[in-house]
This record gives structure tokens, sequence and C-alpha cells, in this order.
């Protein structure tokens, strides 16, 4: 890819492996040096199926490398039902989880983005379907097509865009070992066609029962001590493993406009086949690696000495490992700058269909951390290699790169049948970005910012929050800024939701570890109830510091302090200032100052997109509640605040006397000098009269041992003592002109919605300085309408105690509160909570500006909720453990007894005169030949002379029948024997020589 149009990003990377559960834990794997094949106890191996007779032989290699977790499935994410999710592969599982970690790791959310998302991607043969088709309760419920279309790979790339809404191409690839990275390749080609615009790309590969173990078998490409020796001169064989890959690819130019963390570059990519032109299917090709190779470079533009580390095939194997290093040397050439080669399967073994995308990873990891991690198992490298001579070495200590230099690496993978697939990639520098105060953790102007986050579930948002808090914790630098604004662009919304503001890092973690955050769901009612404060909440520089941040507030708090200031012969804003007396202010100060802070503070809280579905409030509190609600405008209401004030503070003086029960005072109340002005809980209530009264039931309360505490009121509110003031308050109401609530009014007086007829009547709110406020009942009425989510409007806590208070015995309904204004120096922090609780009741209500950063930042993925989903396996083909040989081919005959001979009388191979002894191992051998390709045994003499390879067999067949050989005749029958003499006749020359003890003429 000559030019930089043409270069394609590695943008996220995702991976499970063995003893690896993501891409952090699989490099430290790298780096340590640590292998993750693990030895298997007898009773794992016996409680995987395999029988006693075969798990005790010799032969028998109890090691493999286990992927954890391949039982449990989140199915709830993907909407799944739970039996359905039984019978779902577990490969196609845990290509859609990965699929979702690989999106969010590149902060792409795939029902919002306008991206079409391409899936390019393999899988092995399912081998969880034997189970499942074994179950008959399953077929019988679900129907057979079902349980196949679950475990057939034709819909691995399909139902992976379906279930996460991707609209680009969606292809399976299958090309056995090479996959992963065909995959990758294919991917690529689309990129450049512009047919998507970013791609998912790799394998997956899980094959059950994982403790089954595996069969040793001479001259096969399975490790007899289950160890994988890359390069090594011990190398004699490798071990299958399983896990998944996958790499989110973009156009280079797009990652870097999109701000992607570019992990590496893809420079070339090439796939080709060997053709025909190999000793069999399944052998290597020199010459098909050595083409793959150098097209690639070609296609790269980079010279040969260019590229300094070679991420190899590297199976261990005696066959393989020389004729990929002689493929190297010719594509890349033997002189020039030194050049490391290795092989994460001495880490990890074969990870079969997923080998070549997990060896693209390692690979990307290499240039982005500018090291090579070492390549384990390898003693001494083996001297077949004839590496001493050229730039070549394998890399079996670790290796620095030079960091300020372009780094080029390569990623081989070759696959049986032929495919040979080869990716040539470079480092990325990025262009360092200006910083912003965005960048800077913590910054002291930096104002308050809303988290939210979401899940599938209420026990997955917990562990959404979990994450969050250790990402959070563990991050010394990180913005909070940047943290919202990933969350809000790059994560999809689920229908559970949470959220907070936060000010600070230390904050923040301490909210979501304690699971003070606010939650909503698309199930159920998620209506808000704005609650007013009453008199006596205010407190110095109400509002003040918000003010100059929120520039809505501080619009509605001038419009409502002119609209008081028009009433009143004091101006509003000498209170609202730092240096504004608040203590012991009159009645008629106090309460236009909450009505202005108040409704200021609700009206620029629905400015901000928070709408409630009731409001109430607190006395005073009711009435800037109907302002709100549409009751008055707000001209009115000012002058109708400023004249109740007036009128309260003129009236008689008096007292009031917060208690927690009234029992002691029922001969005091009956009076009439003392009545309950408030009743604002089931455990909290206010007396008010004069002060006579009041007196004697402070001695009263003493004597009974009720809790009490006298209030800072001057007046005797809610009493008899207002009658005067509520007279002269009807009168100047009816000049008021009423208007039907536009939201919901709970009233204070009855505790029910108030009626169209109550909020337009003069005598309602003339009584209302008179009756009980019955807030416990008001209260009741948002109970039973399931409401549990508040913000209190004004100053402090108070009614959001009495809120909690109310529904303190009503664990369903825990509430949900946040408070507008907090102490001066969090008022802004507060009134952003309140717009959090918003977004979590409604995600529709916009935070896009306490989440101001420029970019996004990488943040933990979905924390999947997983459970077990579990057919149990069954061993391989289900296949009887004696049933070597299939049934409709016996090999029975006893081995017939050879006479002494010597070398002169020997028959040579293909001689016509043949003894007695010699035409019964021919009889035998050809047996063996029919069970393995379909004859020769009934054809011609003809046939016993053509190779076995020539008459359709394979090099994974030929060892396996060689095996049978070998424990038929009981000898040493080599592969190179039989290689050199593989048809009938001569097959049975070597057998009848070795027989004899004397070597095959040949």
């Amino acid at each position: 890819m000559e030019s930089d149009d043409e270069l394609i990003a590695i943008v996220s990377m995702e991976c499970r492996l063995p003893q690896a559960d993501d891409v952090d834990e699989f490099w430290r794997k790298l780096v340590d040096g640590e292998s993750a094949v693990r030895d298997l106890t007898d009773e794992e191996v016996a409680a995987a199926g395999v029988p006693q007779g075969r798990r005790s032989r010799a032969d028998y290699v109890k090691r493999a490398g286990v992927l954890d977790g391949v039982a449990e499935f989140d199915s709830t994410y993907f909407g799944y039902s739970p039996r359905e999710a039984d019978i779902l592969d577990v490969q196609q599982r845990l290509m859609l989880e990965s699929s979702v970690s690989l999106l969010e790791r590149a902060n792409i959310d795939p029902h919002r983005t306008q991206q079409r998302i391409g899936v390019f991607a393999g899988s092995g043969m399912s081998t969880y379907l034997f189970g499942a088709l074994r179950r008959r309760d399953l077929v019988e419920s679900l129907g057979e097509m079902v349980i196949r279309h679950g475990n057939d790979k034709d819909f691995l790339a399909t139902r992976t865009s379906y279930k996460l809404n991707l609209r680009g191409p969606s292809v399976n690839v299958q090309t056995a070992c090479s996959t992963g990275l065909v995959a990758v390749h294919s991917a690529v080609q689309s990129l450049l066609l512009n047919e998507c615009d970013a791609a998912v790309a790799g394998a997956v590969h899980v094959r059950l029962p994982q403790h089954a173990g595996y069969r040793y078998q001479v001259g096969g490409v399975l490790s007899p001590d289950g160890v994988c020796r890359p390069f090594g001169s011990g190398a004699n064989g490798t071990v299958f493993t399983n896990g998944i890959g996958l790499v989110l690819l973009k156009r280079l130019r797009d990652a870097v406009a999109d701000g992607d963390e570019v992990h590496a570059v893809i420079a070339a990519s090439a796939v080709n086949n060997d053709g025909a032109e190999k000793v069999s299917f399944t052998a290597p090709s020199v010459s098909g690696q050595v083409d793959v190779l150098s097209d690639a470079l070609q296609i790269s533009g980079a010279k040969q000495t260019d590229i300094t580390y070679i991420e190899a095939h590297g199976t261990g194997t005696a066959l393989g490992d020389p004729i990929e290093i002689e493929a190297i040397k010719q594509a890349y050439g033997l002189d020039g700058d030194p050049c490391g080669i290795g092989s994460l399967k001495g880490n990890f073994g074969h990870l079969n269909i997923a080998a070549g995308i997990i060896g693209l990873i390692k690979t990307a990891l290499v240039l982005k951390h500018g090291y090579v991690p070492p390549t384990v198992n390898v003693d001494e490298v083996n001297p077949a290699l004839e590496l001493d001579d050229s730039r070549y070495f394998v890399t079996t200590e670790g290796l620095s790169l030079d960091r300020d230099a372009e780094n080029w690496a390569a990623v081989s993978a070759f696959g049986m049948g032929g495919t040979n697939g080869h990716v040539i990639l470079k480092s990325f520098a990025p262009t360092p970005a200006e910083k912003t105060p965005d960048d800077t953790a913590d910054a002291a102007d930096a104002g308050p910012s809303i988290l939210t986050f979401s899940a599938r579930s209420e026990d997955a948002l917990r562990g959404q929050a979990a994450a969050l808090a250790d990402r959070l914790a563990a991050d010394p630098d990180a913005s909070l800024a940047a943290y919202a604004h990933t969350l809000r662009e790059g994560r999809t919304l689920h229908p559970y939701r949470a959220s907070l503001a936060a000010v600070d890092r230390a904050e923040a973690v301490t909210r979501l570890r304690a699971g003070r955050y606010h939650r909503g769901a698309e199930a159920g009612t998620n209506d808000i109830a704005f609650v007013f404060a009453g008199q006596g909440t205010q407190r110095q520089a109400m509002g003040a510091a918000l003010a100059t941040k929120n520039e809505h507030f501080a619009r509605r708090l001038a419009e409502a302090v002119d609209a008081v200031n028009e009433h009143t012969d004091f101006d509003v804003r000498t209170y609202l200032g730092p240096e504004g007396p608040v203590d012991g202010i009159d009645t008629s100060v106090a309460q236009p100052l909450l009505f202005a802070v108040e409704y200021a503070l609700a009206t620029a809280l629905v400015d901000a997109g928070v709408r409630p579905r009731y409001v109430l409030g607190h006395s005073l509190g009711e009435i800037v509640a109907a302002t709100v609600a549409g009751v008055f405008d707000l001209r009115s209401a000012a002058a109708l605040v400023a004249t109740r004030a007036r009128l309260m503070g003129s009236c008689p003086t008096g007292s009031m006397l917060a208690v927690d029960r009234l029992d002691a005072f029922t001969d005091l109340l009956d009076g009439g000098d003392l009545v309950v002005a408030a009743t604002n809980s089931p455990a909290q209530f206010v007396l008010s009269g004069t002060h006579e009264a009041v007196g004697e039931a402070v001695a009263r309360a003493a004597d009974a041992g009720v809790r009490h505490q006298r209030l800072a009121t001057s007046h005797a509110f809610h009493s008899p003592l207002m009658r005067g003031a509520a007279e002269e308050f009807r009168t100047f109401l009816h000049t008021v002109e009423f208007r039907a609530p536009r939201i919901a009014l709970v009233s204070n007086i009855t505790g029910r919605v108030l009626t169209e007829y109550e909020a337009r009547s003069p005598h309602y709110w003339a009584d209302h300085l008179l009756r009980t406020v019955d807030f416990a009942e008001s209260m009741e009425t948002l109970r039973e309408a399931g409401v549990r989510r508040f913000i209190e409007i004004g100053s402090g806590r108070s009614m959001s105690n009495l809120v909690r208070a109310n529904l303190a015995s009503e664990a369903e309904l825990t509430p949900e509160l946040a408070q507008t204004l907090g102490e001066l120096e969090h008022e802004e922090e507060a009134f952003a909570d309140a717009v959090a609780l918003g977004w979590a009741a409604d995600p529709e209500v916009p935070v896009e500006e306490y989440a101001t950063a420029a970019r996004m930042v990488s943040l933990p993925t979905y924390a999947f909720e997983r459970h077990v989903h579990w057919v149990e396996p069954t061993l391989g083909f289900g296949s009887d453990d004696g049933a070597d040989v299939p049934a409709a081919a016996p090999v029975s005959a006893p081995v017939p007894a050879v006479p002494a001979a010597t070398a002169s009388t020997a028959p040579d191979a293909g001689s016509d005169d043949l003894d007695g002894p010699t035409e019964e191992i021919r009889a035998i051998v050809a047996k063996i030949f029919e069970s393995f390709i379909g004859g020769p045994g009934s054809a011609s003499a003809a046939d016993h002379e053509r190779e076995f390879f020539e008459l359709g067999g394979n090099s994974l067949m030929a060892i396996q029948l060689i095996n049978k050989l070998r424990e038929t005749f009981e000898l040493d029958f080599s592969v190179r024997d039989f290689y050199e003499n593989s048809s009938v006749s001569a097959t049975t020359n070597v057998i009848k020589s070795l027989l004899l003890q004397e070597p095959a003429r040949v």
C-alpha cells in the first residue's frame, strides 16, 4: 500500500485465551514468558468422558490449554431465552460477547453510529452440536433446525451483525488454521473498496470437551508431551488449544479523524494457495509461502530489510518449521539488518482457526510497546533451520525495539489445504494533540461532569459501576469530562440506566462504589416530582455560586428578582450576595427571597430538559410549585408572594415546635391555642400557637420523653393566629388570574392532586395560611402513583429528609433524590446532579454541557452478567473407544509367520513371485489401506502399485494409517519408510523386511 490513503488502522483488539481473559493479560503472559498449556488431572480427563482404557495408555497426553468460562453466557444482553442460549454454540457466544467488547474498546455505539461496520470471521466446526443433538428434550422443544442454526458456523458473521445491528458486509471466512488472518485480509480489501467504514475481523475456536487430552501418534502433528517448541531442536509437534481473537479495522485517515487509538497500521496483506504442487492436501509448500510473503512485501512498499520482526506460524513440528524458515529466507533475503522470528504457540499452543488473528494481535502489541516477548520452550534453536549464516534469529529472549524509529513487522498463518496469509504492519506515532482544559485531571475550573452508564439488568448495572470505579481509581490522570464524553457517545444505551455528577475523581469513585448514583429503567414509572422547600430553608448567598456558572439559572433568577422587586420595598439582590444577611430576617423578606431562588432553580431545570410529572411544596413551596405548574404567571405570583409575606408578617407573633409524636399533647390541642401546623411524616409533626401554648407544650414534651425542638420562627404559621392575614389575602386573591395547572400539583391541604377547581379558587389559597400542611399525605399520594424520584427545589436537604422519612418503610420504593443547591461551594455540582437524575429517568435529557471533552478515552467494556448455559458435550463423534478402524473393513487376520531368509532371497518390491506369508501380509495391508481410502483391497494388482497419495490419501490420513500398521504388525514402521514406499506392494515389502529384521530394498 504505497499511499497513506491505503493504510489500515487497528483501532481496537479483543481476545479470550487460556489463562488470559483480555489483551492486557495476554500481553503480560507473553512478556513474562509463561505457558498457558497445563497438565490435566486424571479426574478431569475422566469427567470429559475419556474411557479408562484410552486415558491410561502410555501414548495418551493429558495436557491442554483450557479456556475458562465457556459454559457461561449473558443471554439477557443478546435477547436469547435461557433454553435457546443453552444450545447456542460456545464459539458463537464468544463471538457475540467479544464483538461487543471490541466495539466498546473503539468507543463505537453500533445503534447510533452512521458507520457501516462489516464482519469477517470464521470458527471451528461446532463440537458442542453433538451433545445438543443427543438431548431429546432439546430437540423436541426447540426443533432440530433451531439447534443446527445455533451451531452452524455459516451463521457466525451474520448472527453477529444481526445481534449488534452492524450494516456492513457480513462474511464467513473458513481456511482452516489461516482463517483469522485471511479474515483480516478480507476486511482490509472491503475497507479499501469502501464497502464499509469499519470492520470486525478474526476467528474463534473451541473444541469440546476441553479436558479430553489427546492420543499421540508417532510422526503426527501433535506433541508427545503436550509442549510446543517453535523452532527448537526438540520440536516434535504442537498442541491444539482454544480461544478467540478479534480486531476492529478502519482506514487510517478515518481513524485519525475520529480520534481513535491506533495500535498499529496494516501496510499490506496477501493471500494465496499452494495449489497441487505439494506432497498432499494437508502438507505445507515452500513455494506457496514464498509467494504470499513476497506479494505482501511488494504491496507494502517496504524494503526486505525494513522488516525487523516476523511472528511466524511456528507450529513446532519437524516438517513445518524448516519449510517456513526457508520461505522467509527466500522472500525476505539473507542479507541486511537482523530480523527476529518468534511464535506464540510456545505460550498458548496452536489456536487452530484463531492462530493467525492472535499472531496479528501479538504483532500489533509488539509494535505498540516496542518490545518483542521471548519465544518460549526453545532450549536450543533447531540447527536444521540453518540460521547461522543469515540475518534471522529466533527471539528466545525479550528484545526491545527502537521506539524513536518506524518499526515494521510481519505475521504469517498457513492453513491445512494450502491457503496462506501474510500481513505486514508498521508502528504508528500519533501527532501530539494540543492539550485542552478537558485533558487535565480534576481541573479546578472544569466544573462538574455527569457520568452516564447503562446495562441490560440491575446486576449488570452494578457490574458496570464497579468496573468504572476501579478504572477511575487506577487512573490518577483521569479527566472526568473525557470519561463523561466517552460514556455518552461511545456506549450503547441499555434499558437499565445510571448517572451521577461529580467534580473530582475521588468523589466519583466513592459514589460508584457505594451505589450512590441515580437509577432509571425502561420498565416501570420514571416520573419525577419536584419538591419545593418552605420558609426557614434560606441561607446566605443562596444560589450565588450557581448563578456565576449556569447561564440558565442566572437568567431565570434575574427574571424572578425583577418581578418580586416590583412589589417589595427592598431589593431581593441585597440578600443574594455573599454579604447578604439572612439570619433572623423577617417573613416579608424571607418568602420573596425563597420564591425567587426556587422559581429560578425549577425553571432552569426545565430549561435543561428535566421535566417533572408532579410538583409539590411545603407551605410557601406550594405557591412556587403552583407557579411552575402554570396556575400563576410569574408577575402574578411575585405579587401574590409579596402580599402573602407582608400580611403574615403583620400577624401576632407566636411559636412553633417540632415533635416526634402527638399523644402527649391531646388535651392541649383541644384548647385551640395549640394546633398541628404540619404532619411532615409518621414520626415528625410541627405544633404552632401562642408563645404560652408552645411553652406549655415544651414542658409536656420534656416530661413525656418526646423528642422536640423549637423552630426559629417569629410567627405561628398555619395556626389561628394567621386568620387576619388569611381574610385580607382572600380579598387580594380575587384580583389574581388563575389557570388550570399544566403539571400535576399535589396539595398540602388535602394530600391529593389538586383539582382545577381548587387550583383556581381564592378560598383554597387563602385557607392555605391556616390549614395543616399534610406533607405525609402528599407523599402517600405519590407513593401510590409509584413515584420514587424526587428533586429538592431549594437550599439544603430538608425536603429530601422528609421524603426519606415518609418512604422509610417502603423497601421497594427506595427514593432517588437530588438537591438543586447544596452547600455554597457545591451548588453547581448539586444542580448538575439533579440533571443527572433527570437523565436516569429520561435519557433524552441532554447532558452535553456536562460532558465537554473533545476526545474519548479507553474505558472498561460491558460487564456481562453471565449465567451457565450448558449442554454436556459428547467426546469426539461419539464413537466406541475400540472402534479405531471402521467396522465395514475389519482387520482381524493373524500376522503370518515369516520364515527366516537372507537379503539375497528376499523378494523385491513389486515382485510377482510372492510366497504364502507375503500374500497374507499383502492382504492385511490392503485391508488397512481400504479402511482409510476405500481401496484398493478388491482392486486389480496394478492398483496395489499406486502410491497412497496418488490414491487420494493425505498426510493426516497417512499418520493414522502408519500407526495402524505399527499396531497390527507390532513393529517400528517409520514415517519415512512409508512416504518412500507408500503403495500396498511397497509397504508389504517393507513390513516383510522388518519382520525379517532386514532393511527394505528400495
